[in-house]
């Protein structure tokens, strides 16, 4: 921070609001609020450097910005105008209020791959300079996605809009096509083998990799052998490879309805580390001892030999505990009662579920929406989330053990809440009718009893996801802060190393500690850590961002052919200027704007969460049910439009 005259500078990074606003990120107090206008010539994840121009008590400071100071890469994706100079990109981000020029000599895409856009075309194209908010930005035509009508072209803009690219450079797809099978016979030398044990993979219907399988048996003592087997993906993405960089700079795998833009090449995620039925594999398992109470007495996290006996979807699963017989019947069951012990187990130290209800897209293959319905949750679902859960718990505390917790590692963190989110809920539950109070510092256990306290209330799904809200977002870090929301001391991510980074990374580095650890510089391995810590926070978020925008775009897409109907559905949220309504077939959300509601004056309570009519005295509040009429969408403003019926 520097000080002009009367004027404080501050220099951060500036987040930019899907309302056009945004914030400069500060480490050291408030962070300043930047209008729409006062942004210059700055974009989201600019690093710039803003002055104060307004203080007002109990809010952000007011601020404009100065000057750029570190230009993030910007790709933006819009639509491609031919000019006399070139040509120009209208982005589709309604952030940037501005036109890309595209001066002649940077019409073609540096790539063999694509062609100079055509009049109409969805293009990406990178900023190149912006020096001056009354000047023009210039850009380079880096990608021509295709026509506005092609099928699909919504999945190619929101991908490449949040930087997600649905191809992999040339030199990835070399390597990954030059990748051989692992020598079994050779391997098998320095592993466990531990084909002789029966091995499932449960996964849905359309899934193409396999990377978790799942063992038990029960031993002449009544304890029971669980194993979580996961692909052994480190062994074949090397260290600084041409893989592994682009999966760093990739982070997660991204699950866009019914597409999937993966981390990792299909050789490795479909093929050489998919877990296919009656296949040798590499793995890296984590073996534990349990009793009938779900406790783990002892167990080895090893590298193995694993030969997948059998794939079964979650609705396969689903039937055999449902009581149809089946080849592995005696395994599911076990798993399941185990499985049973353990969510108990996890439920009365606190640890926290969310059961939200998310609606489920199918699309031709044209990319159209022909249904919408609630998403189902089974029992086989929760079976293997509780495996997966603990496996990573062994794997944290192994870390946390005294000879190994000064290694630089990756743990998944969860801080407490912030303690105005805290009362900000809290005053929520208040207006309902919901009194809970707080004995001390709020736990995750007062969470789970505000779930319980709600399970057979109409507003369910929305406390849920306002408690959902108030917490914080869990993270990467070197550091372990423990994770709150699963009331557990330590937590890492182990058992997804195909689709996240950080759990490839955290198979390297358990491999690396036990065969060289004296050699790792500590300095600079735990440097290297909070690098990418960072960036596949940062990733997981954006990918989280193309997830949702898709689904609101699907969602939107399959309203449209809905407009005139009158449907069923719950007030999901009160404001001052209307009602939001979802539809309680399709659990999708739209407005009632305050203005369409003729009948009465409304008042707005914001202590109550409710409009309230000046005449009649009628009262729409959260969770009351509803019917309501579409009237129009705009797919574009990802928004739709409902009257009260």
């Amino acid at each position: 921070m520097k000080r002009e005259g009367k004027k404080t500078h501050i220099t951060g990074k500036l987040q930019v609001n899907s309302g056009g606003f945004g914030f400069v990120l500060v480490d050291e107090g408030d962070d300043l609020f930047i209008p729409r206008d006062n942004m210059s010539t700055a974009l989201d994840g600019d690093t710039v450097e803003a002055a104060v121009v307004r203080t007002i008590p109990g809010r952000n400071p007011v601020a404009r910005v100065v000057s750029v100071k570190e230009r993030k890469d910007h790709i933006l994706v819009g639509i491609f105008h031919e000019t006399k100079s070139g040509g120009r990109v209208v982005p589709e981000d309604d952030r940037m209020k501005f036109s890309l020029q595209i001066p002649r000599d940077r019409l073609a895409p540096k790539s063999e791959r694509t062609r100079p856009p055509k009049d109409g075309e969805v293009v990406a194209a990178k900023l190149i300079s912006w020096n001056a908010a009354d000047k023009q930005p210039l850009g380079q035509i880096v990608e021509v996605l295709g026509s506005a009508r092609d099928a699909n072209i919504d999945l190619k803009i929101v991908a490449r809009s949040k930087g997600f690219p649905l191809e992999f450079p040339r030199e990835v797809e070399d390597e990954a096509g030059a990748l051989k099978e692992a020598k079994i016979r050779k391997e098998k030398k320095h592993r466990e083998d531990l084909r002789s044990l029966t091995c499932l993979t449960i996964d849905p219907e359309n899934a193409k990799d396999f990377d978790d399988a799942l063992s038990i048996r029960q031993l002449e003592n009544g304890l029971f052998e669980v194993g979580v087997h996961i692909a052994d993906v480190s062994w074949y993405v090397q260290e600084g490879s041409p893989i592994d960089r682009e999966a760093v700079k990739r982070g997660t795998s991204v699950y866009l309805v019914q597409h999937v833009i993966p981390m990792l090449p299909e050789r490795l995620s479909n093929d050489l580390c998919s877990l296919r039925p009656d296949e040798d594999r590499l793995a890296f398992s984590v073996m534990m001892t349990l009793n009938s109470r779900g406790e783990v007495l002892k167990y080895r996290i090893v590298e193995t030999v694993i030969r997948s006996s059998g794939r079964l979807t979650y609705e396969d699963a689903q039937e055999i505990l449902a009581g149809n017989p089946h080849r592995y019947a005696r395994e599911v069951h076990n798993l399941m009662l185990l499985s049973t012990v353990l969510r108990r187990n996890r439920e009365e130290q606190g640890s926290i579920d969310f059961d939200i209800s998310e609606p489920v897209l199918s699309l031709d293959e044209h990319g159209v929406p022909y249904e919408v319905r609630p998403k189902e949750r089974l029992d086989a679902h929760r079976l293997v989330e509780e495996f997966m859960l603990l496996a990573n718990r062994t794997v944290a505390g192994f870390m946390m053990k005294k000879q190994r917790r000064q290694l630089p590692f990756i743990f998944r963190v969860h801080d407490r809440p912030k303690e105005e989110d805290i009362r900000s809920f809290l005053s929520l539950l208040e207006g309902l009718g919901i009194h809970y109070r707080i004995s001390g510092e709020l736990q995750s256990e007062d969470y789970r009893k505000i779930l319980d306290i709600i399970e057979n209330l109409a507003f369910k799904d929305f406390i849920e996801k306002v408690a959902l809200r108030s917490m914080t977002k869990a993270y990467y870090s070197t550091e372990n802060r423990g994770h709150f929301g699963l009331a557990c001391d330590a937590y890492t991510h182990f058992t997804s190393p195909i689709r996240r980074y950080p759990d490839l990374l955290v198979h390297r580095l358990l491999k690396t500690y036990a065969r060289n650890v004296k050699q790792v510089n500590m300095a600079q391995q735990k440097k290297t850590l909070d690098e990418v810590c960072g960036i596949a926070f940062r990733r997981e978020i954006l990918a989280v961002q193309a997830e949702r925008e898709y689904i609101k775009i699907k969602a939107m897409q399959f309203l449209s052919t809905k407009i005139g109907g009158v449907h069923d559905g719950v007030i999901s949220g009160v404001t001052s200027f209307g009602i939001f309504v979802e539809l309680s077939g399709y659990l999708i959300e739209g407005l009632v704007h305050i203005s369409e509601m003729t009948d009465d004056h409304y008042q707005y309570d914001k202590e109550l969460y409710q409009l309230q009519g000046e005449q009649k005295g009628v009262v729409y509040r959260l969770g009351d049910p509803v019917k309501v009429k579409i009237v129009s969408v705009s797919v574009e403003e990802r928004k739709a439009d409902f009257l009260l019926a």
